[in-house]
């Protein structure tokens, strides 16, 4: 079977959940027997390394660029254009699309899109209005021949916002890519772990509600915030009006830095008011540190009994989650030993064989 990826993700992420799927995916891909992969990476700024396998290709074109050049509305034109011939080049059986670019659709090859989440749709005033990421993401489902969704959640939402018929879609988990050795301890203090992006809908702000609030919590833990960049100057605003300038941190780091605050944390907290997913999850689970999450659909449907849920929106449902997690070490190991038994679930391995099986199908 000849299998064809494009570059459009790899473009726009250096990083990120989306990219590392593909990353995970095409690594193992190649490996499959019968599984002939061709992967046009152009110009791009990834940096997970996919170019190392570039003699397991059957074709393979790409080279790693410092960053996005000012002009990259012109390079991204010239890069859809020099798919185009890549792809007449291969003549792929299948075509899995990496984002949403308005490609058509080829006589003989079938197309398949993976759809991470709706958060788009879901808050659309987050995002530039010249932003065509609903109008690109919905039209790729509608003319895609198989549909993959990364949970049920997702699964439901496209239902809800597409006419697509539901025979065309499959749900295929990922798996957890933190597996390094925890770096050592850097932070004396007990503390609270927050990972990833701080936009509006991440609902950071409920973090620094719950240490201005509860007056044990902000004298005994600090709240360390890996990744998402450097405090704005809105966060620093808000930060400084909470008066926990001195107990919130951000640190940014490699994944042995992570894996070490995963480890040594008190608890990590998962405030979102929505996720399609939710990887930090399983890293969480994977290290051992007890899990407070949003009880939103994907992260129950994630974490199921490996961690305790609150409302999202309301800070004294957060503060009595934390409390109970404080108060109880027997709730603690509890958490802990069923993270263990639920990280079981999810593997790269087990997503890579799911999707080459939905291949064959669509095939």
């Amino acid at each position: 079977m000849k299998i064809l990826y494009d570059n459009e993700i790899f473009l726009i992420q250096k990083y990120g959940g989306a990219t590392r799927y593909f990353y995970e995916l095409i690594k193992r891909m190649i490996e499959f027997k019968g599984a002939d992969i061709s992967l046009y990476m152009g110009y791009h700024i990834n940096e997970y390394g996919l170019e190392k396998y570039a003699d397991k290709f059957r074709y393979f074109k790409g080279k790693k660029i410092p960053l996005i050049p000012k002009t990259k509305l012109i390079l991204r034109k010239i890069q859809y254009f020099n798919f185009l011939k890549f792809r007449e080049r291969c003549k792929p059986d299948l075509f899995h699309q990496t984002y949403f670019n308005d490609y058509k659709n080829r006589a003989g090859e079938k197309k398949i899109v993976t759809i991470h989440d709706f958060t788009h749709e879901k808050y659309p005033e987050y995002f530039s209005k010249i932003d065509k990421t609903i109008y690109q993401k919905k039209k790729a489902a509608e003319t895609s021949d198989g549909i993959i969704c990364i949970s049920e959640s997702t699964k439901n939402d496209l239902l809800e916002y597409y006419k697509i018929p539901e025979s065309r879609i499959r749900v295929i988990y990922h798996g957890n890519s933190l597996n390094a050795e925890p770096g050592e301890r850097v932070i004396s203090r007990p503390y609270f772990l927050y990972v990833g992006d701080r936009r509006a809908y991440k609902n950071f702000e409920i973090m620094l509600k719950l240490f201005s609030t509860s007056d044990n919590i902000k004298r005994d833990f600090r709240l360390v915030c890996f990744g998402g960049g450097s405090f704005t100057r809105t966060e620093q605003r808000i930060i400084n009006e909470y008066d926990l300038q001195n107990i919130v941190m951000q640190i940014s780091g490699n994944d042995e830095k992570l894996a070490g605050l995963y480890k040594y944390a008190e608890m990590f907290v998962y405030p979102s008011f929505y996720e399609g997913f939710g990887i930090p999850l399983l890293e969480a689970m994977q290290y051992e540190c007890p899990i407070v999450a949003s009880n939103t659909n994907a992260l129950r449907e994630i974490g199921g009994e490996a961690a305790l849920y609150f409302e999202p929106g309301n800070t004294e449902s957060l503060i009595e989650a934390v409390n109970s997690l404080l108060s109880s070490e027997d709730k603690r190991n509890e958490i802990i030993s069923k993270g263990r038994e639920r990280i079981r679930l999810f593997s790269w391995d087990k997503c890579a064989e799911e999707t080459y099986n939905f291949y064959k199908e669509i095939i």
